[in-house]
């Protein structure tokens, strides 16, 4: 029994050891959205903050990718503080995402996770290329939400809408260590 226990324990202990963490060195997160019958929204962000780690291999990749909703800008001040509203910043002012697993399918990784948007979380899957070279990591995807699936309603203004689909995209470059 005491064998088992020490096996258990220096398994668990090289499990953390092989673990490196991730430093952000440079990325851009963007938005894109439509007004019906008008123009497109394409608020983003370069200021991400985020705690990865990674063992071996891509597929051990783990961690949060957060920002703060109040650093999302787009080409229109007034269209931002309008959408600071709808995504209710006051009251959650970050946006985060969880990884739960990467799995390589083809050239892409499939990546899903968990989005933590207006206090709501929900399961959400993104493709990504990831290279990992030069002791770097990184990462440029996509995935695709709906306002309504986090209770948000897209705002309208006299006869024009705003789509409920928000198209994220990313490139995120991290070095080990």
């Amino acid at each position: 029994m005491a064998k088992l226990i020490f096996i258990l324990l220096f398994s668990g202990l090289l499990c953390v050891v092989n673990a490196q963490d991730l430093k952000f060195v440079d990325g851009k997160i963007k938005a894109h959205t439509e007004v019906f019958g008008d123009s497109s929204i394409n608020p983003y962000t370069k200021d991400i903050y985020s705690h990865l780690s990674i063992d071996n291999s891509i597929d051990s990749l783990k961690g949060t990718i957060s920002l703060s909703t109040f650093s999302l800008h787009s080409d229109n001040e007034k269209r931002d503080l309008h959408m600071y509203e709808t995504l209710h910043s006051k009251e959650f002012p970050h946006i985060s995402f969880r990884i739960a697993s990467i799995k390589k399918i083809d050239d892409v990784f499939l990546i899903k996770g968990f989005l933590f948007l207006n206090g709501l979380e929900k399961e959400v899957s993104s493709i990504a290329k990831i290279e990992d070279k030069n002791e770097h990591l990184v990462l440029d995807g996509n995935f695709s939400i709906k306002l309504t699936s986090f209770n948000l309603k897209p705002p309208t203004m006299f006869f024009l809408t705003v789509r409920d689909q928000i198209d994220i995209s990313y490139h995120l470059d991290y070095i080990k260590g």
